[in-house]
């Protein structure tokens, strides 16, 4: 096994704050909207006020540092399993996850809430000239680039990395791998094929 620049430890604390971060950051997103799910309408977002304004900037700001944390372990399974047919190319895949995320959530937390703001000052029927804005920025960053366009690369990455870590051990880390794969996966063919 080569040596690593980044120990399994540390690996494993980005991990924990990788999914800590994105976690909270789905609560930000699930309470500006008053509801959980892939998706809600964008006209629900719209209307959430000052207040949604706030958590949908917070809540991307904290999802921007969950995408940043996965660098550090896309940067250590490469080296870990570096034996791995094709291991470049799926830590590549992992980088695109990384700066395909970090741009949706800096999309998000710029644009979101002075357009969230604005409807709140001009109210529902002059605020209808902004609903073609924000919706186009809505299913862009979340439908296109968060659910279709990084889990494509995200399957490709946790599932290559999977096929590594089941042939060189250990288990624990083959399952969290392909469960995580599968997952990305499932959403990838749904946004694909069914939306």
């Amino acid at each position: 096994m080569q040596r690593t620049l980044i120990s399994g430890r540390v690996a494993i604390a980005f991990a924990v704050v990788a999914v800590v971060l994105e976690g909270l950051a789905g609560g930000f997103y699930e309470a500006a909207a008053s509801s959980s799910g892939l998706s809600v309408e964008p006209l629900k977002l719209l209307a959430s006020g000052p207040n949604g304004a706030a958590l949908i900037h917070w809540g991307s700001l904290v999802d921007l540092f969950g995408y940043l944390a996965l660098t550090p372990i896309v940067v250590y399974l490469r080296a870990r399993y570096s034996a791995g047919k094709y291991i470049d190319l799926f830590a590549a895949a992992g980088l695109m996850v990384v700066v395909v995320g970090s741009v949706g959530a800096v999309s998000m937390a710029t644009a979101a809430p002075p357009l969230i703001k604005d409807y709140a000052i001009v109210g529902p029927t002059q605020g209808r000239n902004l609903l073609p804005a924000f919706a186009t920025l809505y299913r862009t960053v979340v439908v296109g680039m968060w659910q279709t366009l990084e889990t494509i690369p995200a399957t490709i990455w946790l599932l290559g990395t999977a096929s590594a870590a089941r042939r060189e051990g250990p288990r624990v880390v083959f399952a969290i791998l392909l469960l995580a794969a599968l997952a990305n996966g499932a959403i990838a063919i749904y946004r694909l094929l069914l939306y």
